[in-house]
């Protein structure tokens, strides 16, 4: 049976304009578009994100949520003749004018309609001859988890002051001495171990602190379903620089910890001489034990000391 079709009229309907063709998956812009993009995430909130822009250019930033109306905060926002959010609030319009000058920085702040972290982000504005016609602007929300994270965190500081306010109340009445270490359950059956670290911890190079003496402590007390255990460091520390010293802050870094640890020290340490420096911890349960850096610094955080190698017995 012949075929109803020659070759050239299929030819023709394959290739006709009239005849439908298969459709094509929409590509998402966000994906494909090539534009900048910025992520704005409650941990990068307060980040400054440069966009370049330039005179008599329009600049188009689009946002996949809704920008507040009035939530558009702009430096020197005359010199902009048109500043312009879509009635959707996901797409900015800006054009500089022309008396803008190379090298100029502008800062640019857009709050979110939603009012969920983070609740805006911050851009600058540098003024160049090659800029960007269109930013896209990505902004994650935070997470239950996150939110449930930070709430954690805030109860355990708040267990934590209550724990020291109790601990102050106890010490006003209590006797000194290990007769007071152990009414105040600061001292258990274990005592107090101690280790010599002097040639286990080292300054990081370029430090103009050299040590001298070292000796790590570990205390645990309490009931062994609530027990506590205190960490503490003893230095000697020379100060080899031409300026006097005064730690004020101190950290405790490990696998996966940092802790702030409470400093005492006699005075400043003065150019060319050494005195004793002693930190301390305080931490639920039974610290691991592992290799930790100590970092202590001053007031002004000018002058740091940084060991490696602190262990505790």
């Amino acid at each position: 049976m012949p075929f109803p079709y020659s070759t050239a009229a299929l030819l023709l309907l394959l290739f006709h304009p009239s005849v439908p063709t298969p459709a094509q998956p929409a590509m998402a812009s966000w994906d494909m578009s090539g534009a900048p993009r910025f992520t704005v995430t409650a941990d990068s909130a307060d980040e400054v994100r440069e966009v370049p822009i330039s005179p008599n250019r329009t600049l188009t930033l689009l946002f996949n949520l809704p920008v507040r109306s009035g939530g558009v905060v702009m430096e020197e926002r005359e010199r902009f003749p048109q500043v312009s959010l879509s009635e959707d609030g996901r797409m900015l319009n800006l054009l500089p004018s022309d008396e803008l000058k190379t090298g100029q920085r502008l800062r640019l702040t857009v709050r979110f309609a939603d009012g969920a972290t983070p609740t805006s982000a911050d851009f600058t504005l540098v003024v160049s001859p090659r800029a960007e016609a269109q930013v896209e602007v990505y902004r994650e929300p935070r997470s239950c988890d996150s939110h449930r994270q930070q709430a954690e965190e805030v109860e355990a500081k708040h267990q934590q002051c209550q724990t020291q306010l109790a601990r102050e109340r106890a010490q006003r009445d209590a006797p000194r001495g290990v007769i007071g270490l152990l009414v105040l359950r600061q001292m258990g059956e274990e005592g107090i171990r101690s280790k010599v670290i002097t040639e286990e911890v080292a300054p990081r190079p370029g430090e103009a602190f050299r040590v001298e003496h070292a000796v790590s402590y570990r205390a645990t007390s309490g009931e062994e379903e609530a027990k506590v255990t205190r960490l503490a460091v003893e230095l000697t520390l020379w100060n080899e620089g031409a300026e006097p010293w005064m730690p004020t802050h101190a950290q405790l870094v490990g696998a996966g910890v940092r802790w702030d640890l409470e400093v005492w020290a006699p005075g400043p340490l003065g150019p060319g001489g050494k005195d004793r420096v002693l930190v301390e911890v305080e931490r639920p349960g039974r610290a691991a034990p592992g290799t930790y850096v100590l970092k202590l610094w001053d007031a002004g955080m000018t002058r740091t000391v940084t060991l490696s190698g602190v262990t505790f017995p």
